[in-house]
């Protein structure tokens, strides 16, 4: 998959892949995250990085709900570097959903992936994503799903 770097307008190779034990003492560190990421140490999470580098651009930690069909999008940020108009690489964040979709095809959940916002983000997965809203979550799924995985990944 490839992320833009804003600077150059050049496409970046990216891969996104377990993160390891000896990413969570990085992560804890990292003043670049906002969250408490060591608190989904026993969740299923994942990192986004250049294929050429080892820094982490970005976190996410999905919980895989079979019996509702679906993955539920736990916890997702971009690290602070890439977030704002002045950010150093763009796609970040849809890669990471776009993964999650591509693993709810292979799970065979359609597509179907959840996620909770309480924040102003919700609007942006809605206008930027494509997410529906289901009560207090937001969802995509078929579709929807596709589409990220062919503009994303």
């Amino acid at each position: 998959m490839k992320i833009l770097h804003r600077g150059t307008g050049k496409l970046v190779e990216a891969v996104i892949e377990l993160v390891e034990e000896e990413d969570w003492k990085i992560i804890e560190k990292d003043k670049r995250f906002g969250f408490k990421w060591i608190k989904e140490k026993k969740q299923i999470v994942h990192k986004i990085r250049l294929a050429v580098e080892k820094r982490i651009l970005g976190l996410l930690s999905i919980e895989d709900i079979p019996k509702e069909l679906r993955i539920h999008i736990r916890l997702i940020e971009v690290n602070s570097d890439d977030v704002g108009k002045q950010k150093d690489y763009e796609n970040i964040a849809g890669c990471l959903i776009a993964f999650t979709c591509k693993q709810s095809f292979k799970n065979n959940y359609d597509g179907f992936v959840s996620l909770y916002s309480k924040t102003e983000l919700k609007r942006l997965y809605r206008e930027k994503y494509g997410f529906e809203e289901l009560g207090m979550n937001l969802y995509t799924e078929l579709s929807n799903s596709e589409d990220l995985i062919k503009k994303y990944l």
